[in-house]
């Protein structure tokens, strides 16, 4: 059963507008979409009101980001990124120690070669340890402290103490324990021992 369109009407997708009272008090500039009227004049705030506090937003920004790096004492003495004591020795940066073959330290550096220490560390003279985790070791034995400051290194028994169980000597390290045996760390120790 089909109806006919009501006289007047128009057949479509779209209703036909209303005339009226509301229509009249409308604003009839169409400036998008399916019917959208521009209603800016009744906005709260003005488009470019909004433009410019968005690019004042980002100046103050960048002004407080300027303000905290220059008050940044590290910024100011250069060690922003890091100092000698977590990076090594600058001037001996890559250079492999001299290792006797046969001597405890050639076999520590075997031993380190196969131990998940080149994963995190760059170790000169070891080959794969380019790890940027943990600190570079170049440098490591002329070190009076060691783990962010948080052990002594006073002497191969300190350093042993640290790679046998960091745990146990800095609560919350990312350095896991990883299982060496006591000969294995004296062998390590006598190999990181070279790197001063």
């Amino acid at each position: 059963m089909a109806t006919e369109p009501e006289p007047g009407s128009t057949t479509g997708a779209l209703a036909p507008r209303p005339t009226g009272a509301l229509a009249e008090s409308a604003n009839g500039t169409l400036t998008g979409g399916a019917g959208l009227l521009d209603h800016s004049d009744r906005d709260a705030i003005a488009p470019t009101a909004g433009a410019i506090a968005g690019v004042l937003g980002i100046v103050v920004t960048a002004a407080i980001a300027v303000v905290l790096v220059t008050m940044n004492p590290s910024f100011a003495s250069g060690k922003a990124g890091g100092t000698a004591n977590q990076l090594g020795s600058a001037t001996a940066a890559g250079g492999a120690p001299v290792v006797e073959p046969g001597s405890p330290a050639a076999d520590g550096a075997q031993i380190i070669a196969t131990k998940p220490c080149v994963g995190c560390h760059t170790i000169p003279g070891i080959p794969g340890a380019t790890g940027t985790v943990g600190p570079n070791l170049n440098g490591v034995a002329s070190r009076t402290k060691i783990a962010g400051g948080a052990v002594n290194n006073t002497g191969p028994d300190d350093l042993k103490k640290w790679i046998l169980n960091p745990p146990a000597l800095k609560p919350g390290t990312l350095m896991p324990n990883v299982g060496l045996t006591d000969d294995e760390a004296t062998k390590i120790v006598a190999y990181l021992e070279l790197l001063k």
